[in-house]
């Protein structure tokens, strides 16, 4: 371990095989100095993963059951007190939870390990000190009041943050349908990218692990497509994590608007070369054209008088999928804008009101939605 320098823990971990996952899990938590380095004798651990929606794990859009179970099995050695959970993109309530949980493989996590599922859905209000966005927050009692938080995340791009990992999951931490409210308050993105940085800082989990068997490229968090990374890695400062994860896809780590939130603001560096990485050489591991989500807009080509003027006629937007939509009215009612209603079997978004979260593409359960430049963005960016 280096002085100064955050330790990160790089596994490599070719697949969700059960034996590798658990070998890999295993090793990260071994650099790291133990289990015991994080849980104490007995005590109650809260394992935060990422369970976005009822989707399988073979979309790759949550984390994976397998990486969970083998999280579960080490901190068991020192405590039985577990509980599996998230708060995720719908309705904060018993029945919405359980259709997640069973849908992500989560349940049978928990059947088989002994651990609990979470079902609390009581708040509590927590206070975000030197808060950029907001001064407090309500948040998951059951996440703040566990002795320890473990966050295990997925490793993937979002095309409103550009890429999610150790700093996005903690977002779970905030209630169900609240996250929207957020997301309508906090809409231009380098603001949201504060929020959750503020949130992270609150909550402050004990360890992150990071999902990235198979991450997310294209336009994620659901909808892209899976991308075989092989690894799994670890460590308790979130910023470090995800600047490594985005080296190793061969990116700039700043493209993730959360860590780049946190660079500005003087809490990290955002350089790999300051991070004390140990178990595998990174640069054996690299991945290289991995994608990210399709650009917000044509902002970078033109003339900053003009996108003054014309900045909706250039930005990227959200359009129902006749055949796909099911006209559920899910999108209508998440949306930040209020911008979607429905009209004859299909969703329409009226792009005056739509504030670009693009939450509607992220959490539709039916890949219903799109996203498009407009025509004249299109011609202009061929």
């Amino acid at each position: 371990m280096s002085p100064g320098k955050p330790d990160v823990a790089l596994v490599r971990c070719d697949s969700y095989d059960r034996g590798l996952v658990e070998e890999s899990v295993g090793r990260t938590f071994e650099l790291l100095g133990g289990v015991g380095a994080v849980v104490g004798e007995g005590e109650s651990v809260f394992v935060k993963v990422n369970a976005l929606l009822p989707v399988g794990p073979e979309r790759a859009a949550t984390t994976h059951p397998e990486v969970v179970r083998a999280v579960i099995r080490q901190i068991q050695t020192v405590t039985g007190d577990i509980t599996i959970g998230d708060s995720p993109g719908g309705p904060f309530n018993r029945a919405f939870l359980k259709r997640v949980y069973e849908k992500a493989g989560f349940a049978d996590v928990a059947a088989e390990t002994g651990a609990s599922l979470g079902f609390d859905t009581s708040v509590v209000e927590v206070a975000l000190p030197g808060g950029a966005a907001r001064k407090s927050i309500a948040l998951c009692r059951a996440m703040v009041d566990a002795d320890r938080l473990i966050s295990v995340s997925k490793f993937k791009t979002h095309v409103f943050m550009r890429l999610t990992g150790a700093i996005k999951n903690v977002f779970g931490v905030v209630p169900g349908m609240t996250k929207f409210t957020y997301h309508s308050t906090f809409h231009q993105d380098t603001d949201f990218a504060d929020l959750l940085v503020d949130v992270l800082l609150a909550v402050s989990p004990d360890l992150h692990l990071v999902d990235a068997v198979w991450g997310m490229e294209g336009d994620g968090a659901v909808w892209g497509d899976p991308r075989k990374i092989g690894v799994v890695a670890a460590g308790r400062d979130a910023f470090a994590l995800d600047t490594l994860l985005a080296d190793l896809v061969d990116l700039d780590p700043r493209v993730n608007l959360p860590l780049d939130a946190a660079v500005r603001r003087g809490l990290c560096s955002g350089d790999p070369g300051g991070i004390n990485v140990t178990g595998d050489d990174p640069g054996a591991l690299k991945v290289y054209g991995f994608r990210l989500p399709t650009k917000k807009s044509a902002i970078v080509l033109l003339p900053a008088f003009f996108m003054r003027r014309y900045s909706t006629l250039m930005s990227l937007r959200p359009y129902p999928v006749r055949g796909r939509c099911t006209a559920c009215g899910k999108c209508a009612e998440i949306c930040p804008g209020g911008a979607i209603r429905m009209k004859e079997g299909i969703a329409v978004v009226d792009h005056r009101h739509c504030i670009n979260c693009f939450c509607c593409h992220e959490l539709c359960e039916h890949d219903g939605i799109e996203l498009k430049l407009p025509p004249l963005a299109r011609l202009l960016t061929r």
